[in-house]
């Protein structure tokens, strides 16, 4: 099933009143970057396969389009600047199913409205053109005019008609810089039409035909330059989805290029950015974001812009659906690249620096919660930290790790876990891998155990709303909150392995909003990095084994915030540190 939008050309005409009244109006033109848009919008939807747009003065002078596309005839022209006047809808039931960008009848009533508007344009099988100006909302002529095929917008000195928009705007360099955002914004879907941009009268941008992560590259030259880009793809019933992302490495410090369009329009779909959003989170450093670009086609029949007044916002029937194949798509991708040398390779039997079966009861029971078997080894990995050792719960992994033939070597600077692995030192953060085993263990914990005193708490009325929408999407974590009385609450119940962890669990009821994996992975990080053995502890060697087990046998070695576990230095990087070789 093919989903690409079908526009044909149809003739403009003036909606009903009845069909009008269904339409989230509000397409204000507020400053250039918004006439833009629109205008830009109305040349993609007559099947333009060349686009200019110029921009002078911050596009306050002057804005305008340049297309090749369908045309407007005489009659066109005469209704198009005219409220509600369009030709991507004629009844209610086309609300449902729309496929154009635009599609109200708005847009160039509105900047009719605000500017000096002219329009010249001529469809491909007539002879003549015709010219249309309008001023402030007046029309001044309609008369024959000899023009290519296509159609050409310039609407000059905004806001001359409203004085008090117009000191509201911007300087010029500010404005100019929106506009270019909303042409990289429209250019970036459309990979199958050639956009040109000119800024006072210079070419700044070309972007040719390409291919969808080719356009992507030509968009954000600066931040794609130094990372390979790649097209992931994705289907499933009524929907299908290209992804353009960059490795693991290439993160950023802001949300600027984690970007959702759906049906070839930018859109805010907390829901659908934040599964990228997390699917990525345990690949990257805390507080960074991936280089991700989602381009999503689905059904019209499922999908419905006509919520929102500048359609920056979509009710779409299978976000569920969607969701999963996203997740599923951009794991198998992050799998694959967050693999490591020790990952491919065949590990079999294991080394220490010392005898573990000279170890202690008390050594070995440390960080192992059964008795050492099979010539000392234990049975099961790492938990919890001495002080936890009587209490906490027996949590192992589905399948213990298969043991790795390192040697272990000893403690460094309080921090480090050094290891020799044939001609590689490895340093492993302590802190940070014994870390990832706890959070990885809470996951497999979810039995709620009632508390013997319950732990009451106040909330404000902005905390309280948050309470109450948390509450039940932390039930299947194991977490059981209730309300004593407004603005009173209590913890119930939570499992063992939370325990010591009360605090943190009422902060992220509190403060916190979204799903239940959101809350999740808050809420495992937090007890982790508490329950985790504190940079400058020391740690006995059976200990470390296992924590180094564990780590080694990871697909994805990091820790709940997206650090990695290790640094590595090759023998030959030593040698050439000391100038054994050259």
């Amino acid at each position: 099933m093919s989903l690409e939008p079908t526009i044909r050309r149809a003739p403009i005409r003036v909606l009903r009143d009845s069909v009008a009244r269904k339409i989230a109006a509000g397409e204000v033109i507020d400053r250039p970057a918004s006439a833009v848009r629109e205008l830009l919008d109305n040349s993609l939807d007559a099947g333009s396969t060349e686009i200019a747009l110029y921009i002078t003065g911050g596009g306050i002078d002057s804005i305008r389009v340049v297309d090749n596309g369908w045309g407007m005839t005489e009659e066109d022209l005469r209704l198009c600047w005219l409220p509600h006047a369009t030709s991507k809808i004629e009844s209610e039931e086309d609300l449902f199913r729309i496929q154009s960008l635009g599609f109200r009848g708005e847009a160039l009533s509105a900047l009719a409205n605000v500017a000096r508007l002219e329009i010249l344009s001529k469809p491909a099988e007539e002879e003549s053109g015709h010219r249309l100006v309008v001023y402030g909302g007046q029309l001044i002529t309609l008369e024959p005019h000899a023009t290519r095929a296509g159609t050409v917008v310039t609407a000059s000195d905004l806001f001359y008609n409203l004085p008090a928009r117009r000191k509201f705007l911007k300087r010029p360099s500010t404005e100019t810089n929106l506009c270019r955002s909303t042409f990289l914004e429209k250019a970036l879907p459309f990979p199958d039409r050639e956009f040109k941009l000119f800024i006072d009268g210079k070419m700044t941008q070309f972007l040719p035909l390409s291919t969808l992560s080719e356009r992507v590259a030509q968009a954000y030259p600066d931040e794609t330059r130094h990372t390979k880009l790649h097209e992931l793809v994705g289907s499933g019933a009524g929907f299908q989805f290209r992804i353009v992302t960059g490795s693991p490495e290439s993160f950023r410090k802001d949300r600027k290029h984690l970007q959702l369009y759906v049906n070839r329009r930018r859109i805010w779909d907390f829901s659908l950015l934040q599964v990228v959003e997390f699917t990525f989170s345990s690949y990257l450093p805390g507080g960074t974001f991936p280089l991700c670009y989602l381009f999503i086609e689905i059904d019209p029949e499922w999908v419905d812009f006509n919520i929102h007044p500048a359609k920056k916002e979509a009710r779409i029937r299978n976000t569920e659906d969607i969701r999963k194949r996203i997740s599923e798509v951009l794991s198998s991708f992050l799998t694959s690249q967050g693999r490591t040398s020790l990952r491919s390779l065949q590990f079999a039997g294991y080394s220490l620096s010392m005898d573990p079966t000279s170890l202690t009861r008390d050594q070995a029971t440390l960080w192992v919660r059964e008795e050492p078997t099979k010539g000392g080894l234990p049975t099961s990995p790492i938990y919890s930290s001495a002080l936890e050792r009587e209490n906490s719960p027996s949590l192992e992994p589905s399948s213990t790790p298969t043991p790795t033939p390192f040697l272990y070597k000893g403690q460094v600077f309080g921090l480090f876990l050094l290891v020799e692995w044939e001609d590689k030192v490895y340093l492993v953060d302590q802190h940070a891998a014994h870390e990832r085993f706890i959070y990885d263990a809470l996951i497999r914990d979810s039995v709620p155990q009632p508390l013997l005193i319950p732990l009451e708490f106040s909330v404000d009325p902005d905390e309280e709303a948050r309470v109450t929408e948390n509450t039940p999407k932390v039930q299947p974590l194991g977490v059981k909150v209730e309300q004593i009385r407004p603005g009173r609450w209590a913890l119930i119940a939570l499992p063992a392995a939370y325990q010591g962890a009360e605090e943190e669990i009422v902060t992220i009821m509190k403060t916190q909003i979204g799903t239940v994996e959101v809350l999740k992975q808050e809420l495992f990080a937090r007890i982790a990095c508490k329950k985790a053995i504190k940079d400058g502890e020391g740690i006995n060697p059976l200990s470390a084994y296992e924590i180094l087990r564990y780590v080694f046998s990871l697909d994805n070695p990091r820790c709940p915030h997206g650090r990695p576990l290790w640094v590595q230095i090759s023998r030959e990087e030593l040698l050439r540190g000391v100038r054994r070789i050259l």
